[in-house]
């Protein structure tokens, strides 16, 4: 009776251990999926902004001067996503995903001009470098990724 009373203790101890280890395993499978969400999310607008002009007065000429390029970062009067047509108006872009039983993310863009020699920082005046910088998170992860690119203007002549 004593040998089977052990048995028995021992096979619970064993299955709440598994059972443990399964709800750890699903834990974990689902923060890494809501970080691969989080990662596609941020490079595809980084990589959609990339593909857009450098600036509303490069889209159908060439500029000579930093003075012709735009002041004001932003969507000009009457743009609105998806219909962005250079890199600047992503400045002050947010969105929400919710992802169907995962999570609901949040994204946010900033863009500045910046100089070539400290692109971590940012430029009071115009220059050929601008920087996005996109920032993703969650509510079930709510730490933050942050991706940012510098987009520079070339002209060849």
């Amino acid at each position: 009776m004593l040998l089977t009373a052990g048995a028995v203790v021992l096979i619970g101890l064993t299955v709440s251990t598994v059972q443990r280890n399964f709800a750890n395993h699903g834990f974990i499978l689902q923060q890494a999926e809501i970080g691969i969400y989080k990662v596609s999310l941020g490079m595809s607008v980084l990589e959609e902004a990339m593909g857009k002009a450098f600036d509303e007065n490069t889209i159908d000429t060439d500029v000579s001067s930093v003075n012709s390029l735009t002041s004001t970062l932003g969507k000009e009067s009457g743009e609105g996503y998806p219909d962005f047509d250079d890199f600047d108006d992503y400045n002050n872009y947010s969105t929400s995903l919710g992802i169907e039983g995962v999570d609901s993310l949040r994204v946010r863009c900033s863009v500045v001009y910046v100089n070539p020699s400290s692109p971590d920082g940012s430029s009071s005046s115009r220059t050929w470098h601008k920087k996005i910088t996109v920032k993703v998170w969650g509510t079930v992860q709510p730490d933050t990724l942050t991706f940012t690119h510098v987009f520079s203007y070339w002209s060849f002549r």
